[in-house]
């Protein structure tokens, strides 16, 4: 069910970063990879809301800053990757919407299980899973 709800924010990001992508591009100041960041993080912000409080349950306001320093981390991380997804697939497909929705649909995974293990964790369960992995290298 976690993954449903996921999903579901996820298209009405993806709407908000397809709009913000074609406003960029319709404007005509920036490129599609300078469009993608700006509707990298538009899309990003809703998501982090929606997702800490609806798909993920992780509403304690004691975590919330270091949810959202962990997942403008992760943020931070999917903009390059899928810029750089996106500027591969423009040197084979010239239509830039197709290659936006092709390199976002190649990352959705990933993300989906960095956000579920990295991010919308609580504070002290985060800390001790990084304990765990200390203490099992040892």
């Amino acid at each position: 069910m976690t993954f449903i709800r996921y999903v579901i924010i996820q298209l009405v990001a993806y709407a908000v970063d397809i709009g913000v992508f074609l406003l960029a591009l319709k404007v005509g100041l920036f490129s599609p990879i300078i469009s993608n960041i700006f509707s990298k993080i538009a899309a990003g912000t809703l998501a982090f809301v929606a997702h800490r409080n609806f798909t993920f349950n992780s509403n304690n306001s004691a975590d919330r800053l270091h949810q959202a320093i962990r997942y403008f981390i992760l943020l931070s991380l999917n903009v390059p990757l899928s810029s750089g997804i996106l500027a591969f697939f423009l040197l084979f497909i010239d239509n830039q919407v197709i290659a936006k929705v092709l390199a976002d649909v190649s990352s959705v995974m990933l993300i989906f299980w960095l956000s579920k293990s990295f991010v919308f964790v609580t504070k002290q369960n985060f800390e001790a899973s990084s304990n765990e992995t200390k203490d099992s290298s040892v």
